[in-house]
């Protein structure tokens, strides 16, 4: 036939694809389109477009194509791979994204779970969803989806993971999995939750991420558009946990595995079944000689036997064989004799009719193979509320000491009835965990009453000690406890990590008290508080606590719910909800005024005086940070007083008073040191250095600023880390550091980001913003301002509103942008008035001042100035001697003129 007709495609990576393609149909003889079309199974159209169309043809046809010529796939790929990002992307750098969109940097998402070792049969199942590659692509109408269904124990994630690796290539933008947990004893996974976690996989900062469902949905329809992306939805109850979690794309494909048919799926989503029913004989068969070995072929009717009583379910042989393989001496003949006299007794595996009950039973005569001891092990487990489990919870819960626990908990792992995952952390299959609360359901009333007890004592206790090791005192009296391990939270590091690992636990262990043990919920709570706020595990904190409420109500303590909503209301502050933070602090006011009870006000004052001079509300803030101070005092709340008077202390800073704003920080200061709050002490530490700055003490606050990030870093203390980084970029800017200040506000931002704290994101950008203009790098300053404002005006905090403002006037100003930076010092100045915040007030008028005299303004501009000094110097700050400069350039500019 001779040469194709070659596109025309600029030079590069497509051009390499190209020729590369062209080259190889020369090699091949050059055979016709027909002949290539045969081969591959499509028109010659397909084939032709793929030759000679401008754009980069989809990798399974070229896959295909290649084949057919004998080409060598593995180099095509690399070449197609190469030329799809350059198709993305034609050389031209792109600014950076946004907070909120998807980083073109960001590595594709690589989430599958490891292949399942000694997979076996299933082949029409694998041609099945091979078939769905094809239907894959640009031109598709709609996003492929897959629904395999079938029973418990049938391998469903077995063959969906097994197949993900098998054509993971084919999705070169990457493959997300979840396990949605829709059958898990306790709570499937939400579709909300589900989204925020594929968002975040895909790049998309805390900052940026929606609220509410439908949003969450769209933000993931929208940064997976176009990718052509593998998702994986595992362990799915419903459609409803599913539909969300769909592209819109049809570059994708989702693979969903239900114990569900999902019918629902099929009809108005027109996914594709994939039904797995019982392995076949011979598939059995070859699944019990690979994980067995010789034995099977020496005793291939006994095999034969011992996968029909297994009803040749994937997961009950793989437990036959685990049994067979522990005890070596053992004929699978003595084994099947051993599973008849089960199925006897527990009417399993032979009868075929309820495979969930078939599974019970292989759990069940797993079990039996125990000793008495961990097969009672196994039954205890079930009353553990959480997703794991190390040696020193085990002891509790099982009355023991570590080391029999430890001895326990690994011959459960040899029957395959736990599986050990970090080291010495073992958990269980949902299936399993079912089981074993079954089992624990039959123990007597009072055994599960009190191995519960044991259970949540550890935690409770292990908690107060770690978190007070860690530095994060909580002010509860100790809990009697022999069973925690003091000498396992000795060291801080130590202690913080116990307190990372077990987070999770101690969630479950709160909420699982609600049912009986409503103290054990509240007394975690009020003990995790700090630490949860100190590493910056807002959603958690969130969920303790409305766990702590709810507890409190149930049992009628008025007190208790209080101190649980002033912790809610912190933990919504936060995330940047003041709405609904005002609400948890004047509810809890209103409960502990109605019931006469002074302990706790002071809290919800203290509370309340925090949001409103977040809000710009000074006075209000004042009164009631002054109102707590005294209730404090009155109850000899020596720590209290110290959260007041730094309060205060912030207030008057704002207002510009900063010899009192240094009265009361160092009052504060001296009182955490006193009652050994070092968290709180490197706030105040902050504070100072914030004072010093604004007062021109440079050195003095560099130093504040210093000691502040040594001791948040010292103790894990993430928000505070940024708060102190945020603070030493603002320092190094003043000295003329201005590489030094960048990074520092680089640093912050990504942890307040990392974080969720929405309020040090707006600063490190405003931070951002104006080293990048003093450097003259005008549009980025000017961007990174504008995302400051607007976090700013979206959390309702005026005056950070209004310092950004001002910040972005004066970039305007230096851009050449005059009448626009005008505007921005005009509403900068508005709000400070409505704050009284006499600082940006300054400003505001020093920076007209000079837009006036550029505009040839001279009596306007030292009408401006005049306003500026007067604030300037009744603050006692060095911009009086600047602005003093500016009025005599003013006049002598008159003169001259």
């Amino acid at each position: 036939m001779g040469a194709l007709p070659r596109p025309e495609v600029p030079a590069g990576q497509i051009q390499d694809l190209f020729d590369a393609l062209h080259e190889l149909h020369h090699q091949a003889g050059w055979p016709s389109l027909r002949e290539m079309a045969k081969e591959v199974g499509c028109s010659h159209t397909t084939i032709s477009v793929a030759f000679s169309e401008p754009r980069v043809p989809r990798w399974g046809l070229l896959e295909l194509i290649v084949e057919t010529l004998g080409g060598e796939t593995e180099r095509f790929h690399q070449l197609w791979l190469a030329a799809s990002v350059a198709a993305k992307d034609p050389g031209r750098a792109a600014p950076p994204p946004p907070p909120g969109e998807l980083a073109a940097s960001s590595p594709p998402p690589k989430e599958l779970p490891p292949d399942v070792t000694g997979f076996t049969g299933r082949a029409d199942q694998l041609a099945d969803l091979d078939l769905l590659l094809d239907g894959v692509g640009a031109a598709a109408p709609a996003v492929v989806i897959s629904a395999v269904s079938g029973t418990a124990g049938v391998g469903k994630t077995a063959l969906a993971v097994h197949w993900a690796h098998r054509v993971a290539s084919h999705f070169p933008d990457g493959q997300l999995y979840v396990d949605l947990r829709g059958y898990d004893p306790g709570q499937p996974v939400p579709p909300a939750a589900a989204l925020q976690a594929f968002l975040r996989t895909l790049g998309l900062p805390s900052s940026a991420m929606p609220t509410e469902q439908a949003e969450l949905a769209a933000r993931f329809r929208t940064m997976v558009a176009g990718q052509r992306m593998l998702v994986l939805l595992d362990n799915a109850r419903s459609v409803d946990q599913v539909r969300d979690l769909l592209p819109g794309t049809p570059s994708c494909l989702v693979v969903v595995t239900s114990r569900d048919a999902l019918p629902a799926l099929i009809a108005r989503h027109g996914a594709a079944r994939v039904n797995l029913d019982l392995l076949p004989p011979d598939e059995a068969m070859l699944l019990l000689r690979r994980l067995i070995g010789d034995r099977v072929a020496a005793e291939p009717d006994q095999a034969a036997a011992l996968a029909a009583r297994c009803a040749r379910l994937p997961l009950a042989l793989r437990i036959a064989a685990e049994i067979a393989i522990s005890r070596p001496k053992m004929s699978l003949a003595q084994l099947v004799a051993e599973l008849s006299d089960e199925s006897t007794r527990l009417d399993v595996l032979g009868a075929g009719d309820d495979q969930h009950t078939a599974v019970r039973a292989v759990f069940s005569w797993s079990l039996r193979q125990l000793s008495g001891s961990a097969a009672r092990a196994f039954q205890l487990l079930g009353l553990h509320p959480g997703r794991d489990i190390d040696g020193y919870a085990a002891a509790a819960l099982l009355g023991t000491d570590r080391l029999a626990a430890t001895g326990l908990l690994a011959a459960l792992a040899r029957a395959h009835l736990v599986a050990e995952g970090a080291p010495g952390r073992f958990s269980m299959h949902d299936l399993l965990r079912t089981y074993a609360i079954e089992q624990a359901a039959a123990l007597a009333a009072a055994d599960r009453l009190e191995a519960r007890q044991r259970l949540f004592d550890f935690y409770l206790a292990t908690a107060a000690e770690a978190t007070v090791v860690v530095g994060y005192p909580h002010g509860l009296p100790a809990v009697g406890s022999a069973l925690a391990p003091a000498a396992f939270v000795a060291g801080a590091d130590a202690a913080r990590g116990w307190l990372d690992s077990e987070r999770s636990n101690l969630i479950a262990v709160a909420r699982a008290a609600l049912d009986g043990s409503r103290s054990h919920t509240i007394r975690l709570a009020t003990t995790l508080a700090r630490y949860l706020d100190a590493r910056a595990n807002y959603l958690d904190t969130l969920t303790l606590h409305e766990l702590a409420v709810r507890a409190a109500q149930a049992q009628g303590d008025p007190r208790s719910e209080a101190g649980a909503l002033n912790l809610l209301g912190t933990a919504n502050r936060r995330l940047g909800r003041y709405s609904e933070a005002l609400t948890c602090h004047k509810q809890a006011l209103s409960i502990l005024r109605e019931a006469g009870d002074r302990d706790g006000t002071g809290a919800s004052l203290h509370g309340l005086g925090t949001l409103y001079w977040r809000q710009g509300r000074y006075k209000d803030a004042h009164d009631h940070l002054a109102q707590a101070l005294a209730v404090y005092r009155e109850l000899g709340d020596r720590g209290g007083e110290g959260t007041a008077l730094y309060g205060l202390g912030i207030v008057c800073r704002r207002l510009g008073r900063y010899q009192d704003a240094l009265d009361y920080y160092q009052q504060a200061l001296a009182i955490y040191r006193e009652v050994g709050n070092r968290a709180s002490e490197g706030g105040a530490l902050g504070n100072l250095g914030v004072v010093y700055l604004r007062l021109g003490r440079l050195q003095e606050a560099l130093d504040q600023h210093q000691q502040s990030l040594a001791i948040h870093a010292e103790l894990g203390d993430r928000t505070g880390t940024g708060v102190a980084l945020t603070n030493l970029g603002a320092t190094y800017l003043r000295l003329g550091r201005s590489d030094e200040a960048l990074q520092h506000h680089q640093q912050a931002l990504e942890i307040y980001r990392e974080v969720g704290y929405r309020a040090g994101q707006a600063e490190a950008l405003q931070g951002i913003g104006i080293v990048l203009g003093r450097l003259g790098q005008h549009g980025e300053a000017l961007e990174f301002l504008r995302q400051a404002i607007t976090i700013g005006r979206e959390l309702g905090e005026a005056d950070l509103e209004g310092a950004a403002l001002n910040d972005l006037g004066t970039v305007l100003r230096a851009a050449g942008r005059p009448e626009e930076a005008a505007d921005r010092h005009e509403s900068a100045l508005a709000l400070a008035g409505e704050t009284g915040d006499r600082y940006e007030q300054a400003r505001a008028h020093d920076s007209l001042g000079h837009l006036h005299h550029d505009g040839g303004r001279p009596e306007r501009a030292r009408q401006s100035w005049h306003r500026a000094l007067a604030i300037y110097a009744d603050l006692g700050v060095p911009e009086a001697a600047l602005t003093c400069g500016n009025l005599h350039l003013g006049q002598s500019g008159a003169a001259g003129a």
